[in-house]
C-alpha cells in the first residue's frame, strides 16, 4: 500500500454546482450577504476599531461530478463509425464539475485474454486512443475496478491505465492505490473498489478502511466509487446483508459504504446493477448506491425499461466535506445505439424517489428539478 501521496494531478475549475440555476440544496448565506447593516450616523460609520479584524473567508467548495457505467462500443464488432467522437455528444454540457468521474465499463487494451477459463464471457474492449473520448467530453478521473475493467487481463489493464494517464486522466480502482487531483490548492482523493481480489476487494472491509483511511491522511476530501451489487432490472431496491449475482459474492452494499464513510469517505458513489438506487445520508455524507447505466456505445447494455435510464450526479462539498449542494441530472440511452441523452421527462428523479423507502429516514430524495434534498430539510 502507498504511504506517501504522490502529485496530486492540478485540474482546472470547470463550472460551479454551488452557482448554477435550479439549486435547492445551499450553503448558509456567504460573509458578503450576512454583512451587517452600515451605520448611516455620520462619523461613527468612518471609524473602525483597531481592534476589529476582517470577517473570515468562507469555506471554499469543490463540486464533485460522477456518472455510471460508461463505455463507448467494444472491439473488433462493436466499433463506433466515427471512433467515439458523438458519443457524449448530448451530455457533454452537464459534464461540469471540478472533478467529473466516470465508471468506464471495460479495457483500453485489444490483447486477447481468457477471463473465464474456456467459458462463454462477454467482453468490453477498445484501442488505447478511446481514452481521449473520455478526456475531450471532460471527464478527470476514470475508475477502472469492475468486472470489465481486466478484459484484456492484467497486461492490458497497466495498459489501460498507461492510456488513460497520457490522455491527461487519472485512474483510479488499482488495487491498494489512490488516485489524488488538485483543485485550487485542495486535494481530492479518489479510491475505487470492486468484489475481486485483483482490485481493492469491497468484501475486505478491512482494506477497504485501510484505503479510505490512507486516502484521508493526505487528502483534504475523499471519493468512494465502488462496482457493487447484483444486477438486472429487478435490483433496483438495494437489500440489507450480502448481495449474489449467478452464485458470485459481491459483498455486504450498505456495510460496504457505511464502512467508506466511517473511515473518512465524503462521498460514496456506486455503480454495478445496471440500474438506478436509491440515496441515503448516513453519518451527514452521501452514498448514492447506483448511478445505472450512463452509455454502453453500439448497444453493449440493454436499453429496456429501467436499464435504460442514468442520471449525472453532482454535489458541491465544502473543504470540511459538508454537502452544499446537489442535484441529479436526468439522462436516459438511446435505444438505437445506446449513447447517452439528457432526458427532459425526468425519469430518474421519479425512479430514485420512488427507491427513498429502501432508507427510511434517512433517505434523501430529489425535487421536481432534480436537486437533492436531504432528511429533515
Amino acid at each position: 500500500m502507498h504511504h506517501a501521496r504522490p502529485s496530486a494531478r492540478p485540474l482546472p475549475r470547470r463550472g460551479l454546482l454551488a452557482g448554477a440555476a435550479g439549486i435547492a440544496l445551499t450553503a448558509a448565506c456567504s460573509a458578503e450577504e450576512e454583512a451587517p447593516p452600515v451605520d448611516e450616523g455620520g462619523a461613527g460609520a468612518a471609524e473602525e476599531s483597531p481592534s476589529s479584524s476582517p470577517s473570515p473567508e468562507p469555506p471554499r467548495s469543490i463540486t464533485i461530478t460522477h456518472i455510471g457505467d460508461t463505455f463507448p462500443g467494444s472491439y473488433p464488432d462493436r466499433m463506433a463509425a466515427d471512433e467515439g467522437a458523438s458519443f457524449f455528444s448530448d451530455v457533454e454540457a452537464e459534464l461540469t464539475g471540478d472533478v467529473v468521474i466516470a465508471n468506464m465499463e471495460g479495457a483500453l487494451s485489444t490483447l486477447e485474454f481468457d477471463k473465464c477459463g474456456g467459458g462463454s464471457c462477454i467482453y468490453f474492449r477498445l484501442p488505447g486512443e478511446y481514452a481521449q473520448v473520455f478526456a475531450d467530453a471532460g471527464i478527470h478521473v476514470l475508475n477502472q475496478a469492475n468486472n470489465h475493467g481486466w478484459d484484456a487481463g492484467p497486461d492490458g489493464a497497466a495498459e489501460t491505465q498507461q492510456a488513460v494517464r497520457e490522455a491527461g486522466m487519472e485512474i483510479t480502482g488499482v488495487k491498494d492505490e489512490v488516485a489524488y487531483v488538485e483543485i485550487d490548492g485542495l486535494t481530492v482523493g479518489i479510491v475505487g473498489f470492486a468484489p475481486y481480489t485483483f482490485y481493492t476487494d469491497v468484501r475486505d472491509l478491512g482494506a477497504v478502511t485501510a484505503l479510505v483511511g490512507e486516502a484521508k491522511s493526505q487528502a483534504d476530501l475523499v471519493v468512494a466509487t465502488a462496482h457493487l451489487g447484483a444486477e438486472g432490472s429487478d435490483q433496483m431496491h438495494t437489500p440489507e446483508g450480502t448481495e449474489t449475482y449467478y452464485g458470485e459474492d459481491r459483498g455486504d452494499t450498505r456495510a460496504f459504504a457505511r464502512a467508506c464513510v466511517d473511515a473518512g469517505a465524503d462521498l460514496v458513489v456506486g455503480h454495478g446493477p445496471h440500474v438506478l438506487r436509491g440515496m441515503e445520508l448516513y453519518n451527514g455524507k452521501l452514498i448514492a448506491y447506483s448511478l445505472g447505466n450512463f452509455g454502453g456505445g453500439q448497444k453493449l447494455f440493454s436499453t429496456d425499461g429501467p436499464l435504460g435510464v442514468s442520471g449525472i450526479l453532482k454535489v458541491t462539498l465544502t473543504e470540511e466535506g459538508a454537502i452544499e449542494g446537489g442535484m441529479l441530472v436526468p439522462t436516459r440511452m438511446d435505444h438505437d445505439n445506446g449513447y447517452p441523452l439528457l432526458d427532459p421527462d425526468g425519469e430518474a428523479i421519479g425512479t430514485v424517489n420512488d427507491l427513498a423507502g429502501d432508507f427510511g429516514e434517512n433517505a434523501v430524495t430529489l425535487d421536481d428539478s432534480g436537486a437533492l434534498v436531504l432528511p429533515g430539510a
